[in-house]
């Protein structure tokens, strides 16, 4: 299957904007073990693709250390990843990946354990995850709400993890995920005076101006509260 991906990769929309492709796997019990995840993923990096892992969602047993041999830009989930395997992520090129909106759903009362790494210092990444299985969630300020009460992310780490480290774990830092110079201007502007209200404030949309490539493409007349 992967060089029938590949093949059609590279005739792609995706190609011609350079927009990465990557070979994901998910390394938990009842799923990949982590010999058949290996396979899968040197599989796909063999042909070109980036690396990523879904593991210790459930159980832990190694596939962290087999993402990080591999390269993986990120390893996602980490709801039940040592001390250890968060320094070893920490040590690392490799973006830490939480997915909250997974765990409300699903009713679990225990989330990944952002705020330890950070602390060892790594990079995380927030995103919703959005899938039919495991988390029908849209938004990502109900995301950076509930990682910043049940996961203890300050108001600005929510935000970075949101934007410039999401941008990192997608293989595209060096064009979105911030306001710079050179970089795609994709930019929203909230209807609050705060950008903290952002995490603050969940079950609303605050987006006021959605501007993507440069251009508006949705604008309301919502006012400022």
């Amino acid at each position: 299957m992967l060089p029938k991906v590949t093949a059609w990769y590279q005739k792609s929309l995706f190609r011609e904007q350079d927009i990465p492709i990557f070979i994901d796997v998910f390394c938990e019990s009842n799923a990949f073990d982590r010999v058949q995840s290996h396979r899968v993923l040197a599989a796909g990096k063999k042909l070109g693709m980036l690396v990523k892992a879904h593991v210790d969602e459930f159980s832990s047993f190694g596939g962290v250390q087999m993402a990080l041999q591999l390269g993986a830009t990120s390893v996602d989930h980490l709801d039940v990843t040592t001390d250890r395997d968060i320094k070893r992520i920490a040590d690392s090129d490799t973006v830490a990946v939480i997915i909250p909106a997974v765990n409300f759903n699903l009713g679990i009362k225990t989330y990944a354990d952002a705020r330890a790494m950070i602390d060892a210092g790594a990079a995380v990444a927030l995103t919703t995850d959005i899938n039919p299985g495991s988390s029908p969630c849209p938004s990502m300020p109900l995301v950076m709400a509930i990682a910043s009460r049940y996961q203890h992310l300050m108001p600005s780490e929510a935000l970075i993890a949101s934007t410039i480290n999401a941008a990192f774990a997608i293989g595209m830092a060096d064009r979105v995920g911030s306001i710079e110079q050179g970089k795609q201007a994709d930019i929203l502007i909230i209807a609050a005076r705060d950008y903290r209200q952002l995490a603050y404030q969940f079950g609303g949309n605050l987006v006021k101006t959605v501007i993507k490539r440069g251009k508006m493409v949705t604008n309301t007349r919502t006012k400022t509260s």
